[in-house]
């Protein structure tokens, strides 16, 4: 958990530096002090810049954080296909989450219980999860009511 406050935190510091770019960028402009005709565009590349980042990255982390706080996970259980190389994204039946990369995963192949973040994907757990031969229960439970039958 304290992966995620630190990420969160990182990202919106560089939230915050694009925007006092932005803003210091802008005041250059009002004030005419730019050197070259192509710098007048700076603030508008940063501002998309941001919209962008905060639609992709800040956003959903911010919106996860009441989830966080009261420890309200989604839960999904499926097969591992890829792991980053860097350890830090998770990819189970095509669909990608977030994990800390410190955290020791299980090999690609494995079928795996995940509790994650509604909205940016975080995982907060994955557990190994065996896989259960349900052929033989079936076969014991019809058995079963072939005796009571009889």
């Amino acid at each position: 958990m304290k992966y995620y406050i630190v990420n969160l935190a990182v990202h919106l510091a560089v939230t915050l530096i694009f925007i006092i770019l932005l803003i210091v960028f802008s005041n250059r402009n009002k004030k005419r002090k730019t050197k070259y005709p192509v710098s007048y565009f700076i603030p508008t590349v940063l501002a998309i810049v941001i919209v962008a980042y905060v639609y992709g990255i800040t956003g959903p982390r911010l919106l996860d954080l009441s989830d966080v706080a009261s420890q309200d996970y989604y839960s999904y259980t499926g097969e591992i296909d890829e792991i980053s190389l860097f350890n830090n994204t998770l990819t189970v039946d095509g669909q990608e989450y977030y994990i800390n990369p410190l955290r020791e995963l299980p090999g690609v192949g494995e079928k795996v219980r995940i509790r994650y973040t509604r909205f940016s994907r975080y995982v907060i757990s994955v557990e190994v999860v065996d896989e259960l031969d349900v052929s033989g229960a079936i076969a014991e439970d019809s058995e079963i009511n072939d005796v009571i039958v009889k």
